[in-house]
């Protein structure tokens, strides 16, 4: 039977930061589903900060065609099936994009687990691609927390930085997390645990940082990038610290003059480590990832907060939304 899909799409590329005008809205019927194909209602799409950087010609993510659907992770039910990898009301993750219902190769879809009482959410978030199996691989497998360290988290009262403060946390380690305004640092310690809040809108993230940490941090994960990121490498423990490097939204707005870090020689003079890592190279640990995270659910240690924007038309509000910084947590659209 025909499906009504209501899609967002690219209508303009920009320097800087898009406007609501360069996206548009459409519907377009889904009359077959073809072969090895299937149809996917789509329930809930994550909100990443890699999205900015499909929109905007030659990026690291593959630039979006314009008219064609922003791309976005997310999860959603089987409705049509012309595959037998899947059935009807199987629940799939997979790149649904912006839009009410996917049409998509089978095999670009990963078909959800659902035992141990998850929810189909669950892998959009804590057990999400880009939200926890990225923040577990850059703290553990990239960084190798361990118990004692002193841990620095940009962009602490996002998606990936909850969840890195909470594991770090788990591992024992004290945490220093920044984020923008009062409110955020109250979310970072009394919601997520961290130990100390940094506000870096007050202007004072060097001091406030050597204050909360004289002996140096251990670990750095930065999501930030810019001016963040030499003020932790001016704070580096003397010696075998390590930074992970998974974004930079801070400079994403502008990705053909990108600014690199002028202390990098801290590096050298502390003995220390900078490493930048995509998630899907360590595909591998990701079992080992997802049993951690799923038992520190369970012992509730983890719990990743979320800021739900209701309806597929106003996706892009919602991106705009995380590149000003507007919520905490972990964002997502409801199509």
């Amino acid at each position: 039977m025909p499906h009504t899909n209501r899609r967002v799409f690219l209508r303009q590329y920009r320097e800087g930061l898009p406007l609501l005008e360069d996206f548009g809205i459409e519907d377009v019927e889904i009359t077959s589903v073809p072969e090895g194909h299937a149809l996917v209602r789509v329930d809930t799409l994550s909100m990443d900060a890699w999205i900015r950087t499909t929109l905007t010609p030659g990026s690291f993510h593959e630039t979006a065609d314009l008219g064609s659907t922003i791309r976005a992770l997310g999860v959603g039910q089987v409705v049509e099936s012309a595959s037998d990898a899947l059935v009807v009301g199987d629940w799939v993750f997979g790149p649904l994009s912006a839009q009410t219902h996917a049409l998509m190769p089978a095999a670009a879809l990963t078909k959800l687990d659902l035992s141990n009482s998850l929810q189909p959410r669950d892998f959009v978030g804590p057990l999400g691609l880009t939200t926890g199996l990225t923040a577990w691989v850059g703290l553990i497998a990239v960084a190798e927390v361990k118990a004692g360290d002193v841990v620095l988290v940009s962009g602490a009262a996002g998606a990936v930085g909850s969840m890195v403060v909470q594991l770090a946390k788990a591992h024992g380690a004290r945490v220093i997390g920044i984020a923008g305004g009062p409110e955020k640092g109250r979310f970072v310690t009394e919601k997520l645990g961290a130990d100390y809040a940094i506000d870096y809108k007050a202007g004072h993230v060097d001091a406030e940082l050597r204050a909360a940490a004289p002996g140096g941090i251990d670990v750095f994960f930065d999501n930030v990038g810019g001016e963040l990121l030499d003020i932790a490498l001016d704070n580096l423990a003397p010696a075998n610290a390590r930074i992970a490097i998974c974004g930079a939204i801070s400079q994403y707005s502008d990705l053909g003059n990108v600014r690199g870090p002028r202390l990098y020689l801290r590096l050298a003079e502390r003995n220390a480590m900078m490493k930048g890592f995509v998630v899907t190279h360590y595909a591998a640990r990701f079992g080992e990832a997802k049993a951690e995270i799923a038992a520190l659910m369970r012992d509730g240690k983890v719990n990743l907060p979320e800021h739900v924007v209701e309806g597929i038309d106003h996706f892009a509000e919602a991106l705009l939304m995380l590149f000003a910084g507007g919520h905490t947590g972990n964002l997502l659209v409801q199509p």
